[in-house]
């Protein structure tokens, strides 16, 4: 199989990953190529690629204006998916790369969104407390004042580097990244960002815990699971999810049972099967699945 890989920011860890399978010749192409030369072709988002063949794109922005979006870095983006045409589109987490740390995390502050936020940039250097840009070496907390949905990439980023992030609950690409408390804090209202900033500065503790928790969640990201996503073949509908009742039980014990289809309608008790002229003996099973057989023919027959 020979895949061509559009050129842009990623292409080098999609056509790495691509490699280290068997039976896959990839390789970087740009828009000018002959298209019949490939299989198919994978894209970053709005990256260019041949016309003619088969297009399947890892999307990571909503501004995204191509139709193929296959495979979502966020689940906040799979009900776009879905508008766009994909019934059964796929999430798989943007990977970062996780540089090594020297050090905990600083007390510095960054505000994400740059100059859109200079109305807060002002109110927070009318609190004294300085606002630095995002890569300055003395920045140890984030915060991204977005409400709806901000960018993926800094905020995962900024993870990465132990950065802890401030957030938006009602944010919905921060909501699917952070864990209140956990690797970063969620507030629900604007006036809980500086309560959050002031412990987060004063707390050294609490900031290095973050710091090294917002690091781990964002490094089991790996490109080999987008590109396991980007090459699945045929996958249609969706997951069947059964209740938990006794008449989905009862089914998948009907189904289950293959070539001892007689026993359906055997009854239960006293820890036997039993059948008019047969049973079996399950006084040795576990608690658990005798309570779960009984649970499950508990109307008698099945």
């Amino acid at each position: 199989m020979r895949i061509g890989v559009a050129l842009g920011r990623y292409a080098t860890q999609i056509t790495s990953a691509l490699s280290q399978r068997i039976g896959i010749d990839a390789e970087t192409v740009s828009p000018e190529v002959d298209a019949q030369e490939y299989d198919f072709f994978i894209a970053v988002d709005d990256e260019p690629v041949p016309h003619g063949k088969e297009v399947r794109r890892y999307i990571t922005d909503r501004r995204v204006q191509a139709t193929q979006w296959t495979v979502v870095a966020t689940r906040c983006l799979l009900t776009a998916a879905v508008e766009r045409g994909n019934q059964t589109p796929t999430s798989v987490p943007l990977p970062v790369d996780s540089p090594k740390m020297l050090q905990p995390p600083p007390s510095g502050v960054a505000l994400l969104g740059g100059r859109d936020q200079t109305p807060l940039r002002d109110t927070f250097d009318s609190a004294g407390i300085e606002m630095l840009e995002i890569d300055d070496p003395r920045v140890g907390i984030v915060v991204d004042p977005s409400v709806a949905e901000s960018r993926l990439e800094p905020l995962r980023k900024a993870m990465s580097q132990e950065k802890v992030i401030v957030a938006m609950s009602s944010n919905m690409t921060a909501a699917d990244t952070i864990r209140n408390n956990s690797n970063g804090y969620l507030v629900s209202q604007l006036l809980q960002l500086r309560p959050a900033i002031d412990e987060l500065m004063t707390n050294d503790n609490e900031r290095h815990r973050l710091g090294f928790e917002a690091r781990k969640s964002v490094a089991a990201a790996n490109w080999q699971r987008v590109i396991r996503a980007l090459l699945l073949d045929g996958r249609t509908g969706s997951p069947y999810l059964e209740e938990f009742s006794p008449r989905s039980a009862r089914k998948r014990w009907k189904e289950r049972l293959g070539h001892a289809h007689r026993w359906e309608n055997a009854r239960y008790s006293n820890n036997q099967l039993a059948l008019p002229d047969e049973h079996v003996d399950l006084s040795r099973l576990g608690q658990l699945r005798k309570m779960n057989i009984e649970r499950t023919l508990s109307s008698g027959d099945l």
